[in-house]
């Protein structure tokens, strides 16, 4: 047996589990913890995997007295001793399983993450107080996530959502982006996001909340919720939309909210927007980019449906129309500009 072979985990790649127990069978092994350590920095969502792993074995040393966790260390224990057949994967199971079990002694629950109908099967996340569950999605990307509750998170494009409680609230944070959040009744426990400095919480309701530089929004389809800052708090009715840009006062109106959150469905639809505008949200769904070089160009207002991420159909259509003429400037920046003759 090769102690030292490369530990797959489900995705294709190590993961933190096979890493944890590498290091517990090789702690002075120096080339052992350089692959570690390269595998750590590789990507931001290992070292939020290691936490949760290394977080919640910490955490069962203070259980150490619990039955349940002494046998699951004595099982462990023999496994090793015995080198049965890939003994790194048996640990990395049996460390998975004594963290569920130590999640529900304490009281912690479990949280189902789910893709779309062509993604992969999720995985099952166990949340401790000190680690967080962390969700992303990248440029382009979109992602479902189902709570143990039943309620449900859509996260849109180049988004993070972190699941921060589950004892007395729900509580998650969005940290960037733009998420849909369906909520599941529970008078007894409040769901609660936290962005930017400010909370959105409801009972149960359908609501998106949205952070971008120097401006955030709630969009309220159903239900009740209750937007409270610092300073300000304000009770929304199913229909309005609240937004505030950089230090200005919130602004609360009515909006076409079906309009807001047709990402959901992989469009976006405007209505008398200036092409800048419809510009720059277009290319928040896509890494190959678009940039107006005339002002004028800029502020010509425009009303349409357009596909997200598909920047080659936008600018085709546009074309079409003899609105604009492109510049195909590298492979991911498009430049328009007036067409000829304006």
């Amino acid at each position: 047996m090769n102690d030292n072979q490369r530990q797959i985990g489900p995705s294709g790649s190590p993961d933190a589990a096979s890493w944890f127990v590498r290091l517990q069978r090789h702690p002075d092994d120096r080339d052992v913890q350089s692959e570690f350590e390269t595998w750590l920095a590789a990507d931001p969502a290992h070292r939020d995997d290691w936490a949760l792993v290394s977080g919640a074995w910490e955490r069962i040393g203070d259980l150490k007295d619990d039955p349940q966790v002494m046998a699951a260390r004595e099982a462990l224990k023999a496994d090793l001793a015995a080198e049965r057949r890939r003994p790194h994967m048996r640990w990395a199971a049996g460390i998975a399983a004594t963290v569920l079990a130590a999640g529900s002694m304490l009281g912690y629950g479990s949280w189902r993450q789910t893709q779309d109908q062509n993604a992969a099967p999720a995985a099952v996340v166990a949340a401790a107080p000190q680690a967080l569950a962390v969700y992303r999605t990248p440029i382009g990307g979109q992602q479902v996530v189902t709570l143990q509750d039943g309620s449900k998170v859509t996260l849109s494009t180049d988004t993070e959502v972190r699941l921060t409680d589950w004892n007395k609230q729900r509580s998650l944070t969005l940290v960037r982006g733009e998420a849909y959040f369906e909520v599941a009744k529970n008078p007894d426990k409040p769901f609660v996001v936290s962005a930017e400095g400010r909370t959105v919480t409801a009972l149960g309701t359908a609501f998106d909340v949205r952070v971008d530089p120097g401006e955030w929004s709630v969009s309220l389809l159903e239900g009740k919720v209750r937007v409270a800052g610092a300073h300000a708090s304000v009770d929304m009715e199913p229909g309005q939309h609240l937004v505030q840009t950089g230090s200005a006062p919130w602004t609360l109106e009515a909006r076409n909210l079906a309009d807001l959150t047709s990402w959901r469905e992989g469009s976006l639809v405007f209505e008398n927007r200036p092409l800048a505008s419809i510009v720059q949200e277009m290319n928040r769904y896509s890494t190959r980019k678009v940039r107006i070089a005339d002002a004028r160009l800029a502020s010509t207002p425009l009303s349409g449906r357009f596909r997200t991420g598909d920047m080659a159909g936008f600018v085709a259509t546009l074309e079409a129309y003899g609105m604009v003429k492109a510049g195909h400037t590298s492979a991911n920046l498009i430049d328009l500009y007036p067409p000829a003759g304006e």
